[in-house]
């Protein structure tokens, strides 16, 4: 017979339990000053702390067991216990002791025992881990599992000691792994197979007797049975529910329990938290005296809630489950009101960084991951249970419980649900999900709240709870949406369109499909107009990098996975429409050219390239230049290298290129430039940023006069108007919404070239220079130049920028006085991020668009720059892009190396490839790709 009872798996499930809620984010501490602590013995504590983590956060509970795998899953239970107890940090058990006991001396402590019954069991083998989790309890703190040697929890022990304990772990995670594995290929439904005598699996506290229905709709499903049996028990107060939204149950293929928050019968102010859902434990020992009498009795137990939810009621569980201590007290609540009142979602800048209130503000992609999983819910509630969520898209009912000592980053989001009419106002729409029309109150909430997420302040309109009355309300809110779209829009734009517009869509749908349901018609609608462009927006790279990386080469969470894929992993996997990528046949199928003057530029978008087309296109006869196919994202691309520098060899190369391949769409030039450190209206541009071109000008075209130089300005000698896409294109970026994606991408793909090449054993280096290395001095000031005694001779007239190998030493060899430094504001910020050790964050380059200087002259004097700009309102210099204009109109792309004066270097051209290549491989995520079928 089966054992009923596995206390070693039940002990480690109450160990899962005690550590929800108290663990810190994961980082790996740097110990290289510790002799004690060897770089292999590092390694070993990272991956054990990622083996726990995944055993107790990043997959769920595992409530069923095979039958041949129950004693090797309680065996390997007990083994890791045994193993955990024997490596419990002393230092912080007796540190927390000294806490707890001047905790009780001071503010009376809570009485001893109050909240540990479930470590009962847990304490007459493991003593020791026992004590360490009743005193986790005395403070608020957050604690590592091993990498932390102050706070972690675990000292994992070097030698053969820490290797049992690593086998140990891997054992049981493996087991885990495989269960999990084989549970996900089955169906997933809410019906559980009825237990025969040969029964292959034994379901762990099974209920006899019951069969659960396979819901429409999972997480809408529970919540409806939640107050379905509020409603028949009639306790006379109104409930709501704070559910937790999670991609556990928004995207995972499994049904998982619910997190959430009850309010409280007696306190309505005071709420209790709940797990919630297809539950297996045993149910014969279960109540079912409803919702009310199990938060009663939680709430005197101080524990959570399980309740198992079954579509002809609900059993409270919370006596057959693991306790687990309420983690309330550890959050503070905020909402989405409180944080657009804080300005915490208004664009993040450079004094933020400074400030330190980057922490508390939400980034663009952390507005973008907001807005699709509030879209997610809109999808999941809307339809039949618009009566639940009709207040729900409202700023003051959408939450965040964030961690007492965490930051604003760590918040976790929770939507409001509760039944019309239980609010002091106690309106109920008359409306039903058929009478969707212009100015439906959800859905013009829902689009004025995606609205507010990405500007980042409330907007003052009034909607009321009939559409009629909201008819002026959603007529302005359609012209703001079509004036902010002539400046871009892009796919966050067009989710709030689907919003506005949905009655449209709808009826599109009804007439092609006339036998679908309404209510089908409807969530198809939802997801095509509204969650599919939000998931677009989040993962706008819809085609996949089809790189094969070695297990070494891959991140650490990555190098853990290669046992059989969870079904609940925290990483989501969005599944986005995409086109399907085929390979090229000929010229014709490509639509992007990429043209790069040196060999560094080349070699930076080489490196981004997802995949390199080998067979041999061909060219026309006569076009002598080399070119190199292969995909970007959703591009098949050609790269040209031009043969030489200049305005000459780029038209030359241009027209050829043109002959070659006539379909091209969009040609880039792509690369480094010289920058205009003080361009005007306040700005600064830095070493590093990317410009990209919103005009040319050729500014050595002209006529010399003996008074000085004249350029031509005539309407024949000016550049033609780009064409649409690129207007288009430009106008986008020009927005700050747009410009601060592209930045963000920008900033990723560049982490992606510096791990790409950073994993070759030789080759270029792209790492940052650094902040201090970004100088400019005041134009004023001129080079220093060791002067050789037979240089002095020759050329005593000569001045300090002459054309000699010395111009390129930098200027701490060439002996420059550093007090002739211009101070800027940026470079200030930068080194607060570098001190700080936010890499990431400091090399994260700025985008201008703006208008670029062509020419064949190579500027190395401060006050011809500064001449030639003003003239001409210039940002940067560079010398093809005047060259390929005239055949082939196009966009310059390319990063600052240098400021054009007698001080430049090649310190930052690697850097300024590798950023200018990723810039444009972020370019083309913001722009569309052709209709294949034209």
């Amino acid at each position: 017979m089966l054992p009923t009872v596995l206390p070693g798996w039940s002990s480690l499930q109450t160990l899962r339990s005690r550590l929800s809620g108290r663990l810190a984010r994961f980082s790996r501490s740097d110990d290289s000053a510790s002799e004690s602590s060897s770089q292999t013995l590092q390694n070993k504590r990272a991956f054990f702390e990622t083996d726990l983590r995944y055993l107790f956060i990043t997959v769920s509970m595992v409530a069923t067991i095979p039958n041949y795998d129950v004693h090797r899953f309680e065996r390997c239970a007990q083994d890791l216990l045994s193993a955990l107890n024997d490596i419990v940090n002393v230092d912080l058990v007796e540190a927390l002791t000294a806490l707890k006991t001047a905790a009780r001396s001071t503010d009376g402590f809570a009485e001893e025992g109050a909240n540990l019954h479930d470590l009962v069991p847990l304490a007459e083998r493991y003593p020791d881990l026992s004590r360490l989790l009743s005193l986790l309890e005395a403070s608020p703190a957050h604690f590592s599992l091993a990498t932390d040697q102050g706070s972690s929890l675990f000292i994992l022990p070097a030698g053969q000691a820490g290797d049992a304990v690593m086998t140990s772990l891997a054992e049981i995670k493996d087991l885990v792994s495989r269960v999990l594995y084989d549970a996900n290929k089955q169906p997933t439904s809410l019906t559980p197979p009825l237990p025969t005598d040969d029964d292959s699996c034994t379901m762990l506290g099974q209920a006899a007797g019951h069969q659960l229905t396979a819901p429409h709709r999972y997480a809408s499903s529970i919540v409806n049975s939640l107050f379905k049996d509020i409603r028949q028990r009639n306790c006379g107060k109104p409930h709501e529910i704070k559910l937790k939204v999670s991609d556990e149950w928004q995207t995972s293929a499994r049904e998982v329990p619910l997190d959430m928050f009850f309010s409280c019968c007696l306190d309505p102010m005071a709420w209790h938290e709940a797990k919630c859902g297809p539950i297996q434990a045993a149910i014969d020992e279960a109540r079912v005296d409803g919702i009310c009498a199990a938060i009663q009795r939680a709430r005197d137990q101080r524990r959570s809630i399980h309740l198992f939810v079954y579509k002809d009621g609900l059993f409270d569980i919370s006596d057959t489950m693991p306790t687990t201590p309420l983690s309330a007290a550890h959050y503070t609540i905020e909402t989405l009101q409180q944080l657009l009142d804080q300005k915490a979602l208004t664009r993040i800048t450079p004094g933020d960084y400074r400030s330190g209130l980057v922490e508390e503000k939400l980034s663009s992609r952390e507005k973008a991951v907001l807005a699709l999983g509030l879209a997610r819910c809109f999808l999941e509630f809307f339809d039949a249970d618009v009566d639940l969520a009709s207040h729900s898209w409202k700023p003051e009912y959408v939450f965040f419980l964030r961690p007492i000592q965490g930051c604003g980053r760590d918040r976790i989001l929770y939507i409001s649900l509760k039944p019309i009419g239980t609010d002091s106002a106690g309106t109920k729409p008359t409306q039903s999900v058929g009478a969707i029309g212009p100015g439906h109150p959800a859905l013009l909430s829902f689009a004025k709240l995606l609205l507010e997420i990405e500007n980042g302040e409330k907007i003052p309109m009034e909607i009321y709870p009939q559409s009629r009355a909201n008819l002026p309300t959603w007529g302005e809110m359609c012209d703001i949406v079509e004036r902010v779209e002539r400046d871009g829009g892009g796919n966050y734009l067009r989710a709030v369109e689907g919003c506005l517009y949905l009655h449209r869509a709808l009826r599109e749908l009804q007439k092609k499909a006339a036998d679908l349901p309404l209510s089908e018609c409807l969530r198809k609608t939802i997801y095509d107009q509204i969650v599919c462009n939000l998931e677009v927006h989040v993962n706008p790279q819809n085609v996949k990098r089809k790189r094969q990386d070695s297990v070494s080469d891959l991140p650490i969470l990555k190098k853990l996975s290669f046992s059989p894929p969870t079904p609940n992993s925290n990483v989501r996997l969005v599944k986005t429409p995409t086109a399907r990528q085929h390979h090229p046949t000929n010229r014709d199928d490509f639509e992007i050219a990429i043209v790069c003057a040196l060999p560094l530029e080349f070699d930076a978008v080489s490196a981004l390239i997802d995949e390199i087309w080998d067979e041999d296109y061909g060219r026309t006869w006569g076009d002598p230049n080399i070119y190199t196919n292969g995909r970007i994202g959703k591009f098949n691309v050609v790269l040209l290298l031009l043969s030489s520098v200049g305005k000459v060899s780029a038209a030359t190369a241009s027209t050829n290129l043109r002959s070659s391949y006539p379909r091209l769409s969009l040609v880039l030039v792509t690369g480094i430039c010289g920058g205009v450190p003080f361009p005007g209206a306040g700005e600064e541009i830095l070493l590093g940023d990317v410009i990209i071109s919103r005009h040319i000008v050729q500014y050595d075209l002209g006529r010399q006069y003996p008074e000085g130089f004249e350029t031509k300005d005539t309407v024949e000698d000016r550049f033609g108007r780009a064409p649409p896409n690129i207007r288009r294109l430009l106008t986008m970026l020009q927005t700050i919404h747009a410009r601060e994606r592209a930045e963000e991408l920008t900033a990723n793909y560049l982490l992606d070239i510096q791990q790409i090449v950073g994993r070759k054993p030789r080759g270029i280096r792209y790492e940052y220079p650094g902040a201090s290395q970004d100088v400019v001095f005041d134009s004023r000031y001129q080079h220093k130049r060791r002067h050789s005694h037979s240089v002095s001779l020759k050329s005593p007239k000569k001045k300090m920028c002459g054309d000699t190998d010395s111009d390129s030493l930098p200027c701490e060899e060439a002996g420059c006085d550093f007090k002739n430094v211009k101070p800027r504001e940026r470079i200030k910020q930068k080194q607060v991020l570098e001190m700080q050790g936010h890499t990431k964050e400091a090399q994260a380059p700025s985008i201008f668009v703006g208008t670029i200087g062509s020419a064949d002259t190579v500027i190395k004097s401060a006050k011809e720059r500064d001449r030639i700009a003003s003239l001409h309102n210039l940002i940067a210099f560079e010398m093809e892009g005047a060259g390929l204009w005239d055949e082939t109109p196009c966009i310059i792309v390319k990063s600052v190396c240098d400021y054009a004066d007698c001080h430049k270097n090649k310190r930052w051209q690697n850097f300024a490839a590798a950023t200018a290549a990723s810039a444009t491989k972020a370019l083309l995520d913001f722009y569309p790709q052709r209709d294949a079928s034209r």
